[in-house]
């Protein structure tokens, strides 16, 4: 009995599967309203995918973009969620009807604040408008 109750060793793609379905969605919700940098949220999850290529044996030099590639882990990419998930966020805000007049106060202030005198003074809207909820 006391071999069933032993601690199992973690194979690498529990590993990954523990970055993909807890650590990324736990990490994105946290910084839902924020967005740091490609540098930055490497950094956050740099210790997990050393633990992934440790538990796989491959070198620590390996590139993050092996560990992306290869099938059996299908890692992502944090950044790149976090991305399109700031940009589903704001489609949803652009595409609602009552926050037309908020998306473009929105956009002449960053016009104004970026100093954009080549943007155009009114945006069409329509593009946002089609959009599905994720």
């Amino acid at each position: 009995m006391a071999a069933l109750l032993s601690p199992k060793k973690l194979l690498a793609q529990h590993v990954a599967y523990l970055y993909n379905v807890v650590l990324l969605p736990r990490l994105e919700f946290c910084l839902q309203t924020t967005l740091f940098a490609e540098s930055t949220i490497n950094r956050m999850v740099s210790p997990m995918l050393s633990l992934i290529r440790q538990k796989a044996g491959f070198a620590s030099v390996t590139l993050l973009s092996a560990l992306f590639t290869l099938l059996p882990f299908s890692i992502q990419h944090a950044f790149s969620r976090f991305l399109s998930s700031h940009v589903a966020s704001w489609q949803r805000i652009f595409s609602h009807p009552l926050y037309i007049l908020f998306a473009n106060y929105m956009i002449t202030y960053l016009q104004g604040f970026l100093d954009c005198d080549v943007c155009p003074s009114t945006i069409d809207l329509e593009p946002w408008s089609h959009t599905f909820s994720l």
